[in-house]
């Protein structure tokens, strides 16, 4: 990706979106990796709900939902994950998701379902540690046993 950002920012810079296929299970189960593909447009207006693509001080870009916002910095989160990742400045933002492919449909995120469903994922965050810890150790006993 760190290859690709120079060229990512000039075709946004010049109004194009920008269709990728993501990588990694932090939005799972929303976004699966190596199947769900994204259209990226230039991240203008954020709010609570979008995704935005950004880098982290360390380099990596990542796709996170914005969870909040705090003096100035934005709060992420993953869909599959419970930790906040705070402090994310506006000029760490590349680029926004605008739709979603899922099982071969293209999505808008400007959808009334989209923001229903990021309002849901973002309300369940503080039980998610039970629910998805809890359904992995469900999953490993089920398989242990099943074998």
């Amino acid at each position: 990706m760190s290859s690709l950002s120079p060229v990512l920012q000039e075709i946004l810079a010049a109004g194009t979106s920008v269709e990728i296929t993501v990588s990694g299970n932090s939005m799972y189960p929303m976004l699966k990796h190596q199947i769900s593909r994204v259209r990226l447009s230039a991240a203008a207006d954020l709010r609570i709900g979008d995704l935005p693509l950004y880098r982290r001080e360390n380099g990596a870009y990542v796709l996170h939902r914005i969870v909040g916002r705090k003096n100035g910095s934005y709060i992420c989160c993953g869909d599959n994950q419970w930790h906040l990742e705070r402090d994310i400045r506006r000029e760490q933002m590349i680029a926004v998701v605008t739709d979603y492919c899922r099982d071969g449909k293209w999505r808008s995120c400007a959808a009334r379902s989209y923001r229903l469903y990021a309002r849901f994922w973002i309300a369940i965050r503080p039980f998610r540690r039970i629910l998805i810890g809890g359904g992995r150790r469900l999953w490993r006993l089920i398989h242990k046993n099943g074998r």
